[in-house]
């Protein structure tokens, strides 16, 4: 299950319905307190996290997601000039993706972290 989290109803609708369509299994939260009401109770397999929300914001809803669920990739989303910020924020190796973009770079980017995050759990497994 992918857990996406974004303010906009117009963008959250079609990012889901997208995803859908490439065949993942979709939740959508309207900001940070609901996806962290949703990760208490199904663990996602990532979250796609809007950065610029009211309330809780990507960063601070990021931190609360590891510290549930430190497993969990996130990819973070942003339409805002402050994307150095963000990243700052993010940290190393947190992918990030610029809206507008496409179906075909956003599912790139989930197959590319769920690989890097199957190596990671493999690395600390053996």
């Amino acid at each position: 299950m992918i857990l996406l989290v974004d303010d906009d109803s117009q963008v959250r609708a079609t990012i889901g319905r997208g995803l859908v369509e490439l065949g993942y299994v979709v939740r959508e939260a309207d900001g940070g307190r609901a996806a962290l009401a949703i990760v208490a109770e199904e663990r996602p397999h990532l979250v796609i996290l809007d950065y610029m929300m009211p309330g809780l914001d990507g960063a601070e809803t990021a931190r609360e997601i590891a510290r549930l669920e430190p497993d969990v990739p996130i990819i973070f989303s942003t339409g805002h000039a402050a994307l150095r910020a963000m990243r700052n924020a993010a940290g190393e190796g947190v992918p990030v993706l610029e809206k507008p973009f496409s179906l075909a770079e956003l599912d790139d980017l989930i197959k590319e972290t769920l690989a890097e995050a199957r190596k990671v759990r493999s690395a600390s497994a053996g």
